[in-house]
């Protein structure tokens, strides 16, 4: 299993502030152990419309938005609530 080296849009920061410390921890252990020590290639659900290319995986009512650049890079754009799918929304304008 190899180690896929993960960048954050400059927006994420602000993202996981705004989940709260408890909740922001939960999700970089997801982003770390499933995607960054995992295979985001495979688990990670595959977005439509604006967003094909990227895939999304939930933790909770969390959805981690990512795309795979070549062989290495994972670009995690956004981290959010999935409420009326504005995680989704602010990822399609980072992207």
């Amino acid at each position: 299993m190899k180690n896929w080296t993960v960048r954050f849009h400059s927006l994420v920061e602000t993202d996981l502030k705004l989940l709260g410390s408890a909740e922001a921890k939960r999700v970089l252990k997801v982003i770390r152990e499933r995607i960054a020590e995992g295979e985001p290639d495979k688990i990670g659900k595959a977005l439509r419309g604006p967003l094909a290319g990227y895939r999304r995986i939930r933790t909770g009512d969390v959805r981690i938005v990512y795309r795979i650049n070549g062989t290495e890079i994972i670009l995690v754009v956004c981290v959010g609530a999935r409420r009326d799918d504005e995680v989704y929304d602010a990822a399609v304008k980072r992207v």
